[in-house]
């Protein structure tokens, strides 16, 4: 089922109109940003607004369906950043 734009505009605001991944600015930005399933729906992630994630084009395409990837230093497989469980200043700045 498509994203309401109810809700769709409750996930904009929640994240202050900034892309919940590199923190981009929506309003600064040539497109409007789209709202991303934290876990993704193809791995069972739900349409609940706890999974759903304010994302500019460029993370939302990157990211794709992806929840782990290769720690470049250990070569661990690790949880790729959350915007609901982890903050962003702690893996950013």
């Amino acid at each position: 089922m498509p994203i309401s734009d109810a809700v769709r505009q409750t996930v904009r605001i929640r994240a202050k109109y900034l892309c919940e991944y590199c923190h981009s600015s929506e309003r600064l930005s040539a497109n409007r940003f789209t709202v991303d399933h934290v876990t993704p729906k193809s791995l069972d992630g739900s349409d609940e607004i706890d999974n759903l994630a304010l994302a500019c084009r460029r993370c939302n395409e990157r990211r794709y369906n992806f929840v782990a990837g290769i720690d470049p230093e250990t070569k661990e497989v690790v949880p790729i950043f959350n915007p609901r469980s982890q903050k962003w200043e702690e893996h950013f700045v």
